[in-house]
C-alpha cells in the first residue's frame, strides 16, 4: 500500500512546484510552511477518504451507488471519469514536453497520441499490475533519485544564495501555493486503493503510509526542487529541465527521459484507474462487458484529445483545479455519511453489499445538493467560472470540502426530522432494534434504509450479517 500511494504521490510535478516557487517570490521558509500546510490538510482528508474505501471493502464508484443513488452515483463516475482522464492527458503532454526539452522529438503529435494509448498497458491487467509497477521499479527508482538530488542540491547551497531571492513584480501568496500542491496531490479517489486496507483500530496503519507519502511528495520533493532552482537561476521551463539533467542525473538526456517516463508511468497508473473505475461502475451493467474493453477504450479516447489539448500550463492548472474541488467533494460527504450520521442521527446505510443497480433510488438528494453546492464553490473560487468569476480566491479546494459537508450535515439534519419511520423491536437473532425508514429524499436505495439503534453483539451492521436490510 505504501509503495502504490508513495508513488503517486512523489511525482516530477512536486518537484516543479518548489522550483516555480523560487521564482514567484518565496523564500524557502515560507515554501517549507506552504507544503507543511499542504500535508496536513490533505493528510486528515485522506485519512477520512481512505478509510472510507477501508470500513467497505469498495471502490469510490461502486461505493456511490450505496451512498448516492442512481442519479448522484452517474454524476460521481462522471465526475471520476472526467478527473482521471484531465491528469492523465496532462502527464501525457508533460512527458512529451520535457522529452522534447532534451531531444529532438519527430511527429511529436502522433507520438503523443501513441504514448497516450501505450500507458495503459499496467491498468489492463487490473490493480495487481499497478501494484507491482510501482512497488519493484516506480517507488525504488523514483526515491533514490529524489534523495540523491535532494542531498546534493543541500550541498551545493548556501544561505546567501537562498537569501538572494529574486525580485519579482507580485509576489505570489504562500495560498496559491498550498493550492497548487494539494491540487496536483489529492486524487480524491483514495478509497480505491486503501479498500484493500484494514478497518477499525487497524485502520491506523494507514496513517504512516498517508503521512510518510505525503511528506515525501509534498514536502521534500518542492523542497528539492526549490535548493535546484537557486542554483540554476533559470526560471525558463526549456532551460530547468536541461539543468535538472545536467545537475541531478549525471548529463544524461537519457537517463533523465527514463527516470521521468518511470515516474510519470506510474503517475499515469493512478490517473486511469481513476477513470476506468467510474467508467466501469455505469458499463458494467452491459451484458458481457469486460473491463479491458473499458481501458481500451479510454485509452483510445485519451490518444484522440492528445490533438486538441491546450498549452500545457493551462491543462495544468485546469486539471489540478477541478481534480481538487470536485471528485474530494464527494469523498468527504461519503466518510461523512459512513462514520458521522450514524452517531449524529443514528442513520446506518446497508453496505455489507454492492448495491445493484435495480435496488437503488433515484438519488440521495441531500448527497446530490451537498456535491453540487461543494463543487461550485471550489470552482468559482479557482475562477474556473468565468462568467462569474476569474480570480483566485482563497484556498478553493478547502473551501469546496467544507462546503460540501457543512451542506450535507444540514440537508440531512432537515430530511431526517420528516423521515416516515416504523420501528422493528430487537429480536434475540439481532439483540439490537432496528429502525426502517421507508423511502425519502435520504434514501438511496429503494428498499428501506436501517438505522440501528444501540450496537449489536459480535457484529459490524456495516459489515453484516446480523444486522442487514432485507
Amino acid at each position: 500500500m505504501l509503495a502504490q500511494f508513495l508513488s503517486m504521490q512523489a511525482t516530477f510535478g512536486a518537484v516543479l512546484v518548489g522550483y516555480g516557487a523560487r521564482f514567484q517570490g518565496l523564500t524557502l521558509g515560507e515554501l517549507s510552511e506552504a507544503m507543511l500546510i499542504a500535508v496536513a490538510v490533505m493528510s486528515v482528508y485522506c485519512f477520512a477518504s481512505a478509510n472510507a474505501g477501508a470500513a467497505t471493502g469498495q471502490t469510490h464508484s461502486v461505493m456511490a451507488r450505496s451512498i448516492f443513488g442512481t442519479l448522484g452515483s452517474g454524476l460521481v463516475s462522471l465526475l471520476l471519469v472526467i478527473n482521471g482522464m484531465a491528469f492523465y492527458l496532462f502527464t501525457v503532454k508533460f512527458v512529451i514536453d520535457i522529452t522534447g526539452g532534451l531531444i529532438t522529438l519527430p511527429a511529436v503529435g502522433i507520438l503523443t497520441a501513441i504514448l497516450a494509448f501505450v500507458m495503459i498497458v499496467n491498468t489492463y491487467f487490473g490493480f495487481e499490475g499497478v501494484q507491482r509497477f510501482a512497488q519493484y521499479v516506480a517507488v525504488p527508482v523514483i526515491l533514490v533519485w529524489g534523495i540523491f538530488a535532494t542531498i546534493l542540491a543541500f550541498r551545493a547551497t548556501s544561505s546567501d544564495l537562498l537569501a538572494a531571492v529574486p525580485p519579482v513584480d507580485s509576489k505570489t501568496g504562500m495560498i496559491l501555493v498550498i493550492g497548487g500542491m494539494v491540487g496536483l496531490s489529492t486524487w480524491g479517489n483514495e478509497p480505491d486503493f486503501f479498500r484493500y486496507a484494514k478497518a477499525g483500530r487497524a485502520s491506523m496503519w494507514n496513517v504512516p503510509t498517508i503521512v510518510i507519502s505525503y511528506l515525501v511528495g509534498a514536502f521534500l520533493f518542492p523542497v528539492m526542487g526549490y535548493l535546484v532552482a537557486a542554483l540554476s537561476n533559470a526560471p525558463d521551463f526549456g532551460p530547468s529541465i536541461h539543468y535538472f539533467v545536467s545537475f541531478s542525473m549525471l548529463g544524461s538526456a537519457l537517463l533523465g527521459i527514463i527516470i521521468l517516463v518511470i515516474n510519470q508511468w506510474a503517475v499515469q497508473d493512478g490517473n486511469l484507474y481513476i477513470a476506468v473505475n467510474g467508467a466501469q461502475n455505469v458499463l458494467s451493467g452491459i451484458p458481457g462487458w469486460k473491463r479491458q474493453y473499458t481501458v481500451v477504450g479510454l485509452g483510445l479516447l485519451a490518444a484522440v484529445l492528445t490533438f486538441f489539448l491546450p498549452n500545457l500550463q493551462d491543462t495544468f492548472n485546469l486539471a489540478t483545479s477541478v481534480g481538487s474541488t470536485t471528485v474530494p467533494v464527494a469523498s468527504v460527504i461519503m466518510a461523512l455519511d459512513l462514520f458521522v450520521l450514524p452517531r449524529l442521527f443514528g442513520i446506518r446505510r446497508p453496505m455489507h453489499r454492492v448495491a445493484t443497480w435495480g435496488e437503488l433510488g433515484i438519488a440521495n438528494w441531500p448527497g446530490v445538493l451537498a456535491l453540487a453546492c461543494g463543487t461550485l464553490v471550489g470552482l468559482y473560487t479557482a475562477g474556473l467560472l468565468p462568467m462569474f468569476n476569474t480570480d483566485y480566491i482563497g484556498f478553493p479546494a478547502l473551501q469546496s470540502w467544507i462546503t460540501g459537508g457543512v451542506v450535507y450535515l444540514l440537508a440531512v439534519a432537515v430530511v431526517h426530522r420528516s423521515a416516515n419511520i416504523w420501528y422493528r423491536p430487537p429480536s434475540q437473532s439481532s439483540r439490537c432494534q432496528v429502525v426502517w425508514t421507508r423511502p425519502s429524499l435520504l434514501n438511496s436505495w429503494t428498499s428501506m434504509v436501517m438505522i440501528v439503534k444501540g450496537r449489536p453483539f459480535g457484529s459490524n451492521p456495516m459489515k453484516g450479517p446480523t444486522c442487514v436490510a432485507v
